[in-house]
């Protein structure tokens, strides 16, 4: 089945203008319909004409950076997949067994925590766990970032700060480190969910900056360290304060403004993950007073919540640190930046093509 896309994500994937991709219709390249006053480009087609090592019109001689192709997840018709698993079918699966579906049966690297870490805030302990253990030993090729990535998800409730038993499910013992408590069955449930649903949304900027480090042939625990880096942002991984003031002092005031927490351009009739989450959080007990305001919210605004405002939901329920929607983002965003590096390891070697914006 075709899947149309939008001029400017068309002109995004080519590296082009949109004035661009006209000319190549002109010259029957491309394929346009039409949806009221937009136009519409055959994916398909926008991915083989950039998978081209010459672009038509372009100078001899220069690489344009290619369309990446992947197998870890993929949005269709507003349903998100892991490995063509819809996400509906996996969220209630224990989180072990979406790490093995995503990353294989690679065994772990087991990862030492040192005690100076855990005096690092909350949000910069797995990055810096990451960079820490990379930079110990030989280096590690990015083709083995699946078994980097289950060490370091294995260490991430120590260094948390937590103390978790031996063999304790990973989402249990990062729920005990952050709330500074064990969590009931519920909310350790909904925490699996929610890792689950965080593991890869396509290819979003903190994947694009592992990808480009794998491209480069950087150490897998690099890789990993340049996803981090981008996830940080304020609007990427770190835009969970925002959502989370949101939901607790109102929207703007302005409607036309952006709302954290609501809203998402790619599910447009509502964000799978945060139906996922919100589906679990229901069944925890004193979550009514956080649902009830995300509704009043979405009504308000005509948007409904996305990940972010799931993930503020979570922690005023749960009575978590600001910081931690930041915190299981790293986390569960670990196993897709994993795979993506793996992938983008048996690639061939990414090169960017820069225009003159001026031409």
């Amino acid at each position: 089945m075709t899947e149309w896309i939008t001029t400017r994500e068309a002109a995004q994937r080519l590296g082009v203008k949109r004035t661009t991709l006209y000319t190549y219709v002109s010259r029957s390249l491309l394929t346009r319909r039409r949806r009221g006053s937009e136009s519409l480009f055959d994916r398909a087609e926008i991915d083989a004409l950039a998978s081209t090592r010459h672009h038509p019109g372009s100078p001899l001689g220069v690489l344009p950076m290619r369309s990446v192709r992947s197998s870890v997840s993929e949005v269709r018709e507003g349903e998100l997949f892991l490995r063509g698993v819809p996400l509906a079918d996996l969220a209630d699966e224990p989180w072990d067994e979406v790490v093995d579906l995503v990353l294989g049966s690679a065994p772990s690297v087991d990862v030492a925590v040192p005690a100076h870490l855990t005096a690092l805030p909350l949000r910069r302990r797995l990055p810096a766990l990451a960079q820490w253990a990379g930079s110990q030993g030989e280096r590690v090729a990015p083709a083995e970032a699946a078994g980097v990535a289950k060490g370091l998800l294995d260490a991430a409730p120590a260094v948390l700060g937590g103390h978790p038993e031996p063999d304790a499910p990973v989402p249990s013992g990062i729920f005990a480190a952050l709330a500074g408590r064990p969590g009931t069955p519920r909310e350790v449930a909904t925490l699996n969910t929610t890792l689950v649903a965080l593991v890869d949304h396509g290819l979003a900027a903190s994947v694009v900056a592992a990808r480009v480090a794998a491209s480069a042939r950087a150490s897998a625990y690099d890789c990993l360290v340049a996803g981090y880096a981008a996830l940080s942002g304020l609007l990427h991984g770190g835009i969970g304060p925002s959502a989370l003031a949101v939901l607790r002092d109102g929207p703007p005031a302005d409607p036309s403004s952006p709302v954290p927490g609501f809203g998402h351009w790619r599910h447009p009739e509502g964000d799978p993950r945060a139906d996922a989450v919100l589906a679990r959080l229901a069944l925890v007990d004193g979550s009514a007073p956080a649902l009830a305001r995300l509704d009043d919210i979405a009504s308000r605004t005509d948007r409904r919540p996305n990940i972010d405002g799931a993930l503020a939901a979570l922690v005023l329920t749960c009575d978590l640190p600001d910081t931690t929607a930041e915190v299981l983002f790293q986390i569960g965003r670990t196993v897709g930046l994993a795979a993506h590096v793996v992938e983008e390891s048996e690639e061939d070697p990414l090169r960017w093509r820069a225009t003159d914006p001026t031409a």
